[in-house]
């Protein structure tokens, strides 16, 4: 019978090979993240102004901070990589602001809206009931920015001497 301790070199590397394994799959799934937004954009056509190339910006950022990530993983790159996620992270949660204030707006053409409390309103701005703006798109980049984090806190490299 083989001792916990015989054992334990054995279980460290398949548990790094798991914690490689779950980096290289949250850089897939932040991968695909930023290319369903890109199409997304592109297909709505989200360039008409200033404020539509927000989003663009942070996908610039996001893809920056991925190839960042799976090429480097020093500490410096980590820390840049982890403020870049922040940045696109209250981006994210700016354009879910933006996009309910819009569709807040757009109740206003509706001979009805002036008799809803404004909990009503509210709601109906952010359940895209009134309005055109879709308040969850912008949830891509902040879930894409999420697991780009979670990636950050696993290593690239295997510990040596297991």
């Amino acid at each position: 019978m083989t001792s916990t301790s015989e054992r334990a070199p054995g279980r460290r590397r398949l548990a790094q090979t798991g914690t490689i394994s779950l980096r290289l799959g949250l850089l897939a799934l932040v991968a695909i993240g930023i290319a369903g937004a890109v199409f997304e954009l592109a297909f709505e056509r989200h360039w008409g102004n200033l404020t539509q190339l927000i989003p663009w910006a942070a996908l610039a950022l996001l893809t920056l901070a991925l190839v960042m990530l799976a090429y480097g993983d020093s500490p410096r790159t980590v820390t840049v990589v982890r403020v870049l996620a922040a940045v696109v992270l209250l981006t994210a949660a700016y354009g879910v602001f933006v996009h309910i204030s819009v569709n807040y707006g757009a109740g206003g053409s509706d001979a009805e809206w002036s008799t809803l409390s404004p909990l009503s309103q509210w709601w109906y701005a952010a359940t895209k009931t009134v309005g055109f703006a879709p308040p969850l798109a912008p949830g891509m980049l902040a879930q894409s920015a999420l697991m780009l984090l979670l990636a950050s806190l696993t290593s690239k490299r295997r510990e040596l001497g297991a």
